[in-house]
């Protein structure tokens, strides 16, 4: 049981259906019209907002969908014309030359649909982008999309029914400790959830706020330290 408390902190693989919305239906409404057939949708959108938000959790479950690798701006990007979507993340990361590549992308795109949809995230706003001018233009000419955090209710509320779907009893109490002595992102708290399960099924305890201090201070005894440098 104590190596299944060392793999908690793995959050579940992101897909569009695992994607708590929130205040985000209108993101999940247009991204799901991407890559359907005989739809209009748009040929280009970008996803942006703060860490945590959730826009990579949403790039990568576009790509399951759509059956292509979402890329990273932190990786030099080499365009070639292909009749797949092209996503790309950390689009501010972005090197000079890497940005004239994407240029070109979209210059492709509107010529010939090759690629057919091109996604971007990044955390600022379009108009605040550390990129060229010309690139900064087509992506404000594009489908602007914020992505808006969940609040802390609309976190406890999610909580409270992934918790009902395990069998388990959450009070408000537990959800707040853990909102406050965790990553406070869906994924990592989601994963908290999954190993608080298990840690209560070992112990044959209800779930609460001391069982939770009980298992953060079991996976701490757990933590593999690395050797002091001589």
């Amino acid at each position: 049981m104590q190596q299944l408390l060392l793999d908690v902190f793995t959050p579940p693989k992101p897909n569009l259906g695992n994607f708590l919305v929130g205040r985000n239906a209108q993101v999940m409404h247009e991204l799901s019209r991407l890559g359907q057939p005989g739809t209009s949708s748009p040929q280009l959108v970008y996803l942006y907002g703060p860490v945590g938000c959730g826009k990579t959790h949403l790039l990568r479950g576009l790509a399951q969908n759509l059956g292509v690798t979402a890329l990273t701006g932190t990786t030099r990007f080499v365009f070639k014309p292909a009749p797949q979507a092209l996503l790309m993340d950390n689009i501010e990361e972005l090197t000079p030359y890497s940005q004239v590549q994407l240029f070109n992308a979209f210059n492709s795109a509107l010529a010939d649909r090759q690629p057919p949809a091109i996604v971007l995230c990044g955390e600022q706003a379009p108009a605040d982008l550390p990129l060229r001018e010309d690139l900064r233009t087509r992506i404000q000419a594009g489908l602007c999309l914020r992505i808006l955090p969940l609040t802390d209710d609309e976190k406890l509320t999610a909580l409270q029914h992934i918790a009902q779907a395990r069998g388990l009893e959450l009070s408000p109490e537990v959800v707040d400790y853990a909102l406050r002595h965790f990553q406070r992102d869906m994924g990592s708290l989601t994963a908290v959830m999954d190993g608080l399960d298990r840690f209560s099924l070992e112990q044959h305890k209800p779930v609460s706020v001391n069982l939770l201090r009980h298992w953060m201070k079991r996976r701490e005894s757990l933590v593999v330290r690395e050797p002091e440098m001589p």
